[in-house]
């Protein structure tokens, strides 16, 4: 359940037809500003009011007001004439509230009869998930403590696996910024005895293609002081919960796991993943150290800037659903690097795994807020559109043993530092 990608629109209708200027533009082109989600040259480069309000929301929306964006976006999809930004902003206006979970919001956009209905609905769609959702109570979330140190384990394939406790039974999840939501296995849905909310069933899209899943409601899930009540959920086949060892892809036994930690509740938290320890460090955010440069966004997905060691920056995905990380081509271009040789690779995720050919990069170095990051024989993929963002890669699972990593949506925070075992 994503949002569609917006970047193609934007770029391809803006080259097509030139918008009425209102002044002449100067320096960075507007559209690949946006692209490269530069905000404050994008508004600089703006060429008429729509566009202005458009890149003025978008900038909103990286510093963390989404309510903000929010209002924006709704005005400009309602009325801007510019069809491109009429058409992006509504691509916006529905990620931000996805984001906020106004479902009803949601559902009433869903059956505005004055938009032509698709005689074949996709069932990843938001509009269906929405009409799921609508008649929920609020989700609530009470954390009684600042801060807390909760153990966990890591799995043979490198994932860490954190104690949830639902009722009285206590389950082993998994943590996964690129699921937009939180997940049950049908068969603890089954023993909890949690149904699905409505008699169809829907998709999701994961790293490695669709998967069948079903919304539900979790009455409330506790992860160590942090209680959390009404939880919007999918119900997904217990099959589909399994991984594998990324270099036994096919071969060695699949690892199960419970449910998942959707970005939904892992953006409500200030948390760090130290596996030196095992644990897991678990803050309210509220009360977390503010910083002057936010390094991470919600764009309609989770997005980390880092930099490379000339200082060009770049913009990775984070999907820790997906157990190895990529770059893409775009970022070759920008940092006129080339791969090295080519391999055949088996990558695993959420609902499978998928087999390419792909070029790869035997070295890359980065820098994470000074952090060195180094990854080698990474895949190249073709450039990756999500939303606004001509992506640079996308950090996979395997960045949770580069040290301890902490995720601070609230506060703008993405970090690595280095452990005891470092």
């Amino acid at each position: 359940m994503v949002a569609k990608s917006l970047l193609a629109l934007l770029v391809a209708a803006g080259c097509a037809s030139a918008p009425r200027s209102e002044r002449p533009v100067t320096g960075v082109n507007y559209w690949e500003a946006l692209a490269r989600l530069q905000s404050a040259e994008a508004i600089s480069a703006a060429r008429t009011t729509a566009e202005r309000h458009f890149a003025e929301s978008l900038n909103s929306l990286m510093a963390g007001d989404v309510a903000k964006a929010e209002q924006g976006f709704d005005v400009l999809r309602r009325y801007a004439t510019d069809s491109v930004i009429r058409s992006g902003s509504r691509v916006m206006h529905i990620a931000t509230l996805q984001y906020q979970e106004k479902w009803v919001e949601l559902a009433e956009l869903a059956r505005d009869t004055a938009r032509p209905r698709p005689l074949d609905p996709d069932k990843a769609g938001i509009e269906l998930w929405a009409l799921a959702f609508s008649n929920l109570p609020p989700r609530t979330a009470e954390f009684r403590t600042r801060s807390e140190t909760v153990p966990m384990s890591v799995s043979s394939v490198g994932t860490p696996l954190i104690p949830v406790r639902i009722g009285s039974k206590e389950y082993h999840f998994w943590l996964d910024t690129g699921s937009s939501m939180t997940m049950l296995a049908s068969d603890v849905a089954k023993s909890l005895g949690i149904t699905p909310l409505v008699g169809d069933t829907l998709e999701i899209v994961t790293s490695t293609g669709r998967i069948v899943a079903q919304p539900a409601l979790i009455p409330e899930l506790r992860l160590g002081q942090l209680t959390v009540r009404n939880v919007p959920g999918m119900i997904v086949d217990e099959t589909m919960m399994r991984m594998r060892e990324p270099r036994q892809i096919g071969q060695g036994p699949h690892i199960k796991i419970d449910g998942i930690i959707g970005f939904d509740i892992i953006r409500q938290l200030d948390i760090e993943v130290d596996y030196s320890e095992a644990i897991l460090r678990l803050r309210d955010p509220a009360h977390s150290s503010q910083v002057r440069e936010r390094n991470m966004f919600w764009v309609g997905l989770p997005v980390v800037q880092l930099r490379s060691l000339g200082g060009v920056p770049l913009h990775f995905a984070i999907d820790t659903g997906s157990q190895l990380t990529f770059v893409t081509e775009t970022l070759l271009d920008k940092l006129e690097l080339q791969p090295t040789r080519m391999e055949s690779r088996r990558v695993g995720g959420l609902g499978g795994e998928v087999s390419m050919r792909a070029p790869i990069l035997a070295d890359l170095r980065l820098r994470l807020r000074g952090f060195p990051l180094v990854f080698r024989n990474a895949v190249v993929r073709a450039p990756v559109y999500q939303v606004l963002a001509a992506l640079d890669g996308v950090l996979g699972g395997d960045i949770w043993n580069t040290g301890a990593v902490r995720i601070d949506v609230t506060n703008g925070v993405f970090a690595v530092r280095r452990t005891l075992r470092d």
